[in-house]
């Protein structure tokens, strides 16, 4: 949160004590001051917050700048801190009804825990998007990887197979080959025979 953010929250506050303390002075209904009330509450409790919030928004910033931002937050919200016990002091002792302080309180602690539970489950709904993300994410890579090396056993499978084949047919040619070449020599020495023997007539 930015700090021109934290001065318009902090002066907010600060004329709603001021709207408030005048109205008190010209004696009206303090329940008339609804509204400047959740006013104050609402901008203190932006300033109480900020140092929190403005965490993302301090990356890149020098310590110069840094101190000077974590020295106005804190003086401001130490001045709002003592306009609330000004405010609580004002109704318990100007107006005398801290029933109506004790009342305002209960209901601002019960709206600051449904505020903090909701976030809570937010962020929780947030984590667990993640997590369902991240499961989605790894069973998907999980099948790529599985597909991939489906995908190399096939190719190695069908690569084996045609290398298998290839060895076959050439082993067929091979085969048919040697038995050419084994008929030719049969034949080469029959033709032979056949002449020795014509020879061995003729001498005779």
């Amino acid at each position: 949160m930015d700090p021109i953010t934290i001065g318009l929250a902090f002066t907010a506050a600060q004329a709603a004590v001021s709207q408030i303390k005048q109205a008190v002075a010209l004696g009206k209904d303090i329940h008339s001051l609804i509204g400047q009330f959740s006013k104050f509450f609402q901008s203190a409790d932006t300033v109480h917050t900020a140092s929190i919030k403005a965490r993302i928004s301090n990356i890149g910033k020098s310590d110069a700048e840094l101190g000077r931002q974590a020295l106005e937050f804190a003086m401001h919200s130490d001045k709002l801190r003592e306009d609330e016990r000004a405010l609580k002091d004002m109704i318990y002792w100007q107006l005398g009804k801290p029933q109506i302080w004790e009342e305002m309180l209960k209901e601002r602690n019960r709206l600051v825990k449904a505020r903090q539970a909701e976030e809570r489950a937010i962020e929780e709904a947030k984590q667990k998007h993640k997590e369902k993300m991240g499961q989605i994410f790894m069973g998907a890579l999980y099948f790529v990887g599985v597909a991939v090396i489906m995908f190399a056993v096939i190719m190695m499978s069908i690569q084996f197979y045609s290398m298998s084949q290839e060895q076959a047919e050439l082993d067929a040619k091979r085969a048919t080959a040697a038995k050419i070449r084994r008929e030719h020599q049969r034949a080469r020495e029959q033709e032979q025979k056949k002449q020795t023997d014509a020879a061995v007539k003729s001498g005779a």
